[in-house]
């Protein structure tokens, strides 16, 4: 079975010549590392020090030269980018191998999402990956997002066949 990341990794690379991507929860960096392989400009947010130094040392492995990795909350990215945007990626809950306690949240995650859809450019894409760590982040997610406008198409993509599965949702804008 395709392991959820790579999956929503092949949902993002359907975005034709993305120019700016942004990884939401740079983690491990293995999202922002994608990103820099498919758009020419990549900003990855992060509140962890851990997290921003993993995704900094990745970065530097691969010789990659197109990433901004700033330590902020992601429902700030707006302070660091002011154009239209192709690609966003949000990977919920808690940075691997770490403090399960910091994850992350709802209203955080909400804010974010509500600003960044201003943002996305027709035939962008945001892919969110959902783990069921936080049943109210799952419940709040779902609800916003299932009331967004024809302007968008938003697709939930999951293992039917295995409980507390994660799963994606996928949002691409199709207008203005």
């Amino acid at each position: 079975m395709i392991h959820i990341a790579d999956f929503a990794h092949q949902i993002l690379a359907q975005c034709k010549h993305p120019k700016i991507a942004i990884d939401m929860t740079a983690g491990n960096g293995y999202d922002t590392l994608f990103l820099s392989q498919i758009a020419q400009s990549v900003f990855a947010f992060d509140i962890q020090d851990l997290a921003i130094e993993r995704t900094r040392q990745l970065l530097q492995v691969h010789q990659v030269q197109n990433v901004k990795v700033i330590k902020e909350s992601h429902d700030l990215f707006d302070i660091y980018v002011n154009q239209e945007v192709d690609l966003v990626i949000y990977n919920l809950g808690y940075l691997p191998h770490s403090d399960k306690q910091t994850k992350t949240k709802a209203n955080i995650v909400l804010q974010s999402l509500q600003k960044v859809l201003d943002f996305l450019r027709v035939g962008g894409i945001i892919a969110i990956v959902v783990y069921l760590h936080d049943r109210e982040e799952d419940t709040r997610i779902g609800d916003y997002v299932s009331t967004l406008s024809s302007d968008f198409d938003v697709m939930k993509y999951s293992v039917l066949n295995k409980k507390d599965s994660p799963y994606i949702i996928s949002i691409q804008r199709i207008k203005k």
